[in-house]
């Protein structure tokens, strides 16, 4: 294999390297932003539960029919 051939191959291997490396660091930054986004539902989610009712909104159901 000639020189100019090994230098191809090297640089054809760094090449891959460096798309993986930005495939990983995608898939990194979007698994962040959906953990984000399941931590912000949950702490509205429990703001909503620990929250009283409005008033005029009883705290009992009334469920005779």
């Amino acid at each position: 294999m000639s020189i100019s051939g090994m230098a191809a191959a090297a640089a054809a291997s760094q090449q891959n390297q460096i798309a993986q490396a930005m495939q990983i660091a995608m898939l990194r930054a979007g698994q962040e932003q959906e953990k984000a986004m399941v931590d912000m539902l949950a702490e509205a989610a429990q703001a909503a539960a620990k929250a009283t009712p409005p008033d005029g909104l009883g705290t009992r159901l009334d469920v005779s029919v």
